[in-house]
């Protein structure tokens, strides 16, 4: 045969054995017939010699085999193996959340007027919030600014800063123009605070910044009462002002136990002082009253000021009082007003303020640039709260007050400041403290 005719038959080759035996037989035959004739392709042949040995050891041992099948009994079944049940594991603790981070920072809006009669006003303040912003803010502060006497008035101003996200109002600066922005910002429930003192516009998130009257002479007017003196008059213009003055100088000396003996008004357009001062002058002789309060600017004051002791009701008779419009350094000089007491914001933080504002901008400040520089960085400090930015009534109304330029103070729940202030002595080197302003308020109490 050829090696393709193996080939062949390694395919057709069917046995049909009936036992172990003789398909190993069989398996035995075949095998020598096939391997004394032929060689497999592609492999290397193996040595004839040995060959029948190999082949009978195989048939031996499947006699063997097949023996033993016949005379052993089949091995016992394998017990199953126990099924272990392994625990889950535990499953990964779920993280705790993590705290929101704070979101400080915040967008603050600035109505003044920036154009008209009190451009010049109104650059001075922008200023001052501009020097508030870079002592105490950082990226995260922006100052909007708006045009309060322009074309869109101070409610398209106040809207305008609305719509560019402002997150609190500062301003306007005159009592008018926060009547008209106030249900503004009402409505959008942003807090307002305005750099007027005119506490009839105050209401809750309305609140006045501006040094009151009320406050002031209740401040002197206490100094006076402490200090013994219980018999008062007052000479003042006739005017809003004036009468507002009136209303809390009576109230105040009432409520120490006072006495208002007289009472004067003059027309605040008048030059000549004359007959109003005499006739003050008469009363102090008939009543003895023993402090006489004036509520004037400088202006008026130096043509006042020298009819005092002339008719004998100046320093060497009563104790003069007056108000912050006192604080100017011009009237040092009058000794119609020497040894007078007024109320005033803290001197030292106002000296320091407007000696950096005169470095930075070479001029001096006006006194309403204290309130924008304070207002400003009470923004910045709202908008750094410890839970983020918070410009909420609780926060703006933080009973322990909060410390500026113009010294200690506090936002009431009506929308009016509470202020600590000092008393002055208007003296020839200049005004003398005679009570330091409180370094904290008392508590308050329902």
């Amino acid at each position: 045969m050829s090696a393709s005719s193996a080939s062949v038959i390694s395919r057709d080759f069917r046995p049909q054995p009936t036992s172990f035996l003789e398909r190993a037989a069989g398996i035995g035959a075949g095998a020598g017939r096939f391997l004394g004739r032929h060689t497999r392709a592609n492999t290397v042949s193996r040595p004839r010699r040995g060959v029948g040995a190999a082949i009978a050891a195989v048939i031996a041992g499947a006699m063997m085999l097949a023996g033993c099948a016949g005379n052993n009994p089949p091995p016992p079944a394998s017990a199953p193996k126990p099924v272990v049940t392994l625990p889950a594991p535990a499953p990964a603790p779920t993280p705790a959340p993590q705290p929101a981070k704070p979101q400080i920072g915040a967008k603050i809006g600035l109505l003044l007027p920036l154009s008209g009669q009190y451009a010049g006003l109104g650059r001075s303040l922008l200023q001052a919030a501009e020097m508030a912003l870079f002592d105490t803010g950082d990226d995260s502060f922006t100052l909007l600014t708006e045009d309060t006497a322009s074309g869109q008035g101070p409610e398209g101003a106040a809207r305008k800063l609305l719509a560019g996200g402002a997150n609190i109002l500062l301003g306007p600066v005159f009592g008018g123009d926060v009547r008209r922005v106030a249900p503004i910002a009402a409505a959008a429930h942003i807090p307002l605070l305005a750099f007027t003192n005119d506490t009839t516009v105050a209401q809750g998130n309305i609140y006045v910044l501006g040094l009151t009257p009320q406050a002031q002479v209740n401040r002197v007017v206490d100094y006076a009462n402490a200090q013994g003196l219980k018999k008062f008059a007052i000479l003042a213009p006739n005017s809003p002002y004036g009468r507002l003055v009136l209303t809390s100088f009576q109230a105040e000396v009432a409520k120490n136990g006072g006495t208002v003996a007289q009472i004067s008004f003059y027309d605040p357009a008048s030059l000549d002082f004359t007959s109003v001062v005499q006739e003050v002058a008469a009363a102090q002789k008939a009543t003895g009253f023993e402090a006489l309060m004036i509520p004037e600017g400088a202006a008026k004051l130096r043509q006042i000021a020298p009819l005092l002791p002339a008719f004998e009701v100046g320093p060497q008779q009563v104790r003069l009082l007056g108000t912050v419009l006192w604080n100017d350094a011009s009237l040092a000089q009058e000794p119609g007003l020497a040894g007078g007491w007024y109320a005033a914001t803290t001197p030292d933080r106002w000296q320091d303020f407007a000696k950096r504002y005169q470095d930075n901008y070479g001029t001096a400040p006006d006194q309403v640039g204290g309130l924008v520089y304070d207002a400003v960085t009470l923004s910045v400090a709202l908008g750094k709260g410890p839970k983020g930015a918070d410009f909420s009534p609780a926060a703006l109304t933080n009973p322990n007050g909060f410390s500026g330029v113009n010294g200690l103070f506090r936002l009431m729940p009506d929308g009016t400041v509470e202020r600590g202030l000092a008393v002055l002595e208007v003296a020839p080197g200049g005004a003398i403290q005679r009570d330091a302003a409180p370094a904290s308020f008392v508590p308050l109490t329902n």
